[in-house]
Parts: C-alpha cells; structure tokens; sequence
C-alpha cells in the first residue's frame, strides 16, 4: 500500500509534505509512547497517534517512518508542524479514532509490524 492509498483509507488530510505519496509503506504501528515507537516500529512503516509534539516527529526521523498520522482530528502544534518541516518528515491529520483507523488499514491489507507476527496474516 502506498501513502497515498493509506491517505484516502483514513480520510486523512496532509499537513506537512515529506514523504513521496507513491512511496510503498513497510506496516503500520500505532501508539502513544514513543518509547515503545524506538523499540518496535519498523523504518518506512506509518505511525498512528495521538501525540501532537515535536518529539513525535523527532522520534519518527530517528526511526526513518514514513509519515505521522494524528488521530480523533487532533490538531497538530506549531512546534510540531516546524519540526516536520525541518525533519522531512510528512504529517496527517484523521478525524477517525485509532482504533477505526487500524481496523480500515487492515481490511485494506496494510499489515502491523511485531518481531513475532504470523507471515499469512489474513483479514476476513
């Protein structure tokens, strides 16, 4: 699935430019800490939270992620609409929950990212 697939899944609206909408996504991985973000998420995978702040995006550089999503339409501070834009890091913004927006990204296919995660992972 591409960025912009994902874009059109999630109704989301693009704040900041970054990523190339063609770009093909590794997974998805949504949280809130980005603690758990450095340790799991997986490069090139889009990133579900509802963390407006810089550090969110900081995180998202370090770990080389695709894009940000905002969840429950949440908007994004300035500090973390500067950092995006200093980062290259590309900026969404959903009004759905999170919990709908990864169920809509898996019926669309777009698989989770986990070290121990089944290889014919299957949606119904």
């Amino acid at each position: 699935m591409t960025l912009a697939e994902a874009a059109g899944v999630l109704k989301a609206e693009k704040l900041v430019d970054g990523a190339e909408d063609q770009a093909q996504l590794e997974g998805c991985f949504a949280a809130d800490l980005m603690s758990d973000v450095l340790a799991f998420a997986r490069p090139g995978s889009l990133l579900l939270t509802g963390l407006t702040t810089d550090q969110t995006i900081r995180t998202a550089a370090i770990k080389h992620l695709a894009a940000v999503v905002i969840i429950e339409g949440k908007e994004a501070g300035a500090e973390m609409v500067e950092a995006a834009r200093e980062q290259g890091v590309a900026v969404y913004r959903t009004p759905l929950s999170k919990y709908e927006a990864c169920g809509l990204l898996m019926q669309a296919g777009l698989r989770p990212y986990r070290k121990s995660a089944p290889q014919d992972w299957q949606t119904k």
